[in-house]
């Protein structure tokens, strides 16, 4: 349970950090971003167009417009990783009902808090939609 608590907390900090990363949170990203490459790219892409799934930057942002910030929408992916399902997922019911839901991943909760944490970073990456 302590690893779970360190790694939630590692998390947390790397996404509320304003500028400049510890080494801990750099290589939390780092991290991340090789469970993305290994993972989650082959359905994934950072920016549209779409391939198997939606594109990680749209994810990063619908979260973090639903949850409220960055840190609240770590959480909620990491959390969702856990146990994919349409009604857990934060998505529009029709991007959900287009790409269906991601099978899950088997991953350690580290590596889940990791993959989130990169996520989250990938909201500026793609364009952005606007709010309805």
């Amino acid at each position: 349970m302590r690893s779970i608590r360190l790694s939630f907390a590692t998390l947390l900090t790397l996404v509320a950090l304003p500028s400049g990363l510890s080494a801990q949170a750099s290589d939390t990203l780092a991290r991340g971003r090789a469970i993305f490459l290994s993972t989650c790219r082959s359905c994934h892409t950072v920016a549209p167009p779409p391939q198997g799934g939606p594109p990680m930057s749209r994810i990063a942002q619908r979260y973090v417009e639903q949850a409220g910030t960055r840190r609240a929408a770590a959480a909620r992916i990491a959390e969702w990783l856990s146990a994919p399902s349409a009604d857990k997922s934060l998505l529009p019911k029709a991007e959900v009902a287009r790409f269906g839901v991601m099978p899950h991943q088997p991953l350690a909760d580290a590596g889940r808090f990791a993959v989130a944490a990169y996520v989250v970073t990938l909201m500026d990456s793609g364009p952005r939609r606007s709010r309805r």
